[in-house]
């Protein structure tokens, strides 16, 4: 049997890719290739090798995988959108039904397009109500402040006929029909991109407004493949280990930062740290623990506890806070806050703040800084792993930092990411979040030199 002129058996695909650990969602063919769609998940190379091996026994000869994220699949703009996203092909594989669905919807606003012309001005679809709202164009069908009841039953007969023609075969899931002039205040997703082009900005405003992702999720039949694909708080236990050299207030400057995350179930993860920095003949040593909870997609929230200290001076601190990371498109804004203790310092309140731009998925800058009751210091900085092919985890990074008192420093070294192949972005948000220890040593490091110059070394 073929599909799409593909010389595929369609029970040994569905068989196939049902067996596979991963969230597989579709499967679309063309007259050259099947194309298996996956939603995003941090074992990529993995998932996509597995696919291929899986299929290699079902006369797939041509196999493409398609990693798709998860708010691309919850928040189209449309149906039509979404289903766009399957390169026109047909569907070889469509466990929930979802992508049927989809394209019948829209196959069936085009058609009531077509019939109807101007007459229509939005299309919409209710997942929890499973109705379609036509909100049609007074300007066309009123004369006046006068509708004629024939011509509104003879507008939803139309789209009646258009979805019994798209849901042919499948009418169980054929939506109801309501016709009027607006848009109730519910849950609505567009169905066709002429919907969010030509409807009054008024009425889109309400559909965004009312529109919920969870609700298309669980109800047009995404949830399952969401309920599979929620991603981890950790990716995978890893490893990071950071190198860099060069110079604080003129003086030769080193430091170096162990870093070991690993999940706790799915959604916590522990991150344990050990980091040493050094100032000519000077070094502070120090150590952290993190506790926290993520969605790779969205957020890291967490709390931690961190300890530096010098033995030339005696001097220690402590520092207990709450962390959290705020995941957008290409954008992370990471926010650490608490109370540092020590009996050599003073005590204050302190808190850290980083914004970190992707400008590609393997290069970042970053810029911030750190603020205690009586000093501040900002922060520059920029990371890029070039991908080597022999050495995938090697990211190079260059650091500086000013403050008060004259304070300055400029580092640059290497980074390098134990742990499975990633970009530099998903490495940052799957894998390891960002230390506490680096504010800590520093605060710890500019007493030392304070008592340094005023005592001379011991």
């Amino acid at each position: 049997m073929s599909i799409a002129g593909l010389d595929l058996n369609p029970n040994a695909l569905s068989d196939a890719l049902r067996a596979i650990a991963a969230p597989i969602f579709a499967a679309s063919s063309t007259a050259r290739e099947l194309t298996v769609h996956v939603a995003a998940t941090p074992r990529r190379r993995a998932v996509k090798l597995q696919i291929i091996d899986a299929l290699a026994g079902t006369g797939a000869e041509r196999v493409k995988v398609r990693f798709h994220r998860e708010r691309d699949l919850l928040a189209p703009r449309s149906l039509e959108r979404l289903v766009m996203r399957f390169n026109g092909g047909e569907i070889a594989y469509d466990p929930t039904g979802a992508v049927a669905r989809a394209k019948a919807l829209v196959t069936a606003a085009h058609a009531a397009r077509t019939a109807l012309g101007e007459k229509v001005g939005g299309l919409f679809y209710a997942p929890r109500l499973r109705t379609l709202f036509v909100a049609l164009n007074a300007k066309q069908v009123a004369v006046g402040d006068k509708v004629k009841i024939g011509e509104l039953a003879e507008i939803e007969r139309n789209v009646v006929g258009a979805l019994g023609h798209a849901f042919a075969g499948q009418l169980s899931d054929c939506p109801a029909v309501r016709v009027g002039f607006g848009v109730p205040g519910i849950e609505l997703v567009a169905v066709d991109q002429a919907s969010v082009a030509r409807w009054s900005a008024r009425a889109l405003h309400a559909v965004r407004r009312h529109w919920k992702p969870v609700a298309l999720a669980a109800l047009f039949g995404f949830g399952a493949t969401t309920a599979v694909a929620k991603d981890p708080a950790v990716s995978q236990t890893n490893l990071k280990l950071t190198g860099t050299g060069g110079q604080v207030e003129d003086e030769g400057a080193w430091f170096v930062n162990g870093i070991l995350t690993a999940p706790l179930g799915n959604s916590w993860g522990f991150q344990l740290e050990g980091a040493g920095a050094g100032v000519d003949d000077q070094h502070v040593l120090g150590g952290a623990a993190h506790l926290f909870t993520r969605d790779p997609e969205s957020y890291l929230l967490g709390l931690f506890a961190a300890y530096a200290s010098e033995s030339e001076f005696d001097v220690d601190a402590t520092r207990l806070g709450a962390e959290a990371e705020i995941y957008l498109d290409q954008v992370s804004i990471l926010v650490a806050a608490g109370y540092q203790f020590s009996d050599s310092l003073e005590e204050s309140a302190f808190g850290d703040i980083e914004l970190r731009w992707y400008i590609t998925d393997n290069f970042a800058v970053s810029g911030g800084g750190g603020f205690m009751e009586d000093s501040s210091v900002a922060r520059l900085g920029a990371e890029w792993q070039p991908g080597f092919s022999a050495l995938p985890g090697l990211a190079f990074r260059v650091d500086g930092a000013f403050g008060d008192d004259d304070y300055d420093s400029i580092m640059g070294g290497i980074t390098y990411y134990f742990g499975a192949n990633a970009s530099l972005k998903d490495r940052h948000r799957r894998q390891d979040p960002a230390s506490a220890l680096v504010g800590l040593l520093q605060s710890v490091q500019q007493e030392q030199e304070r008592l340094t110059a005023l005592y001379g070394p011991n």
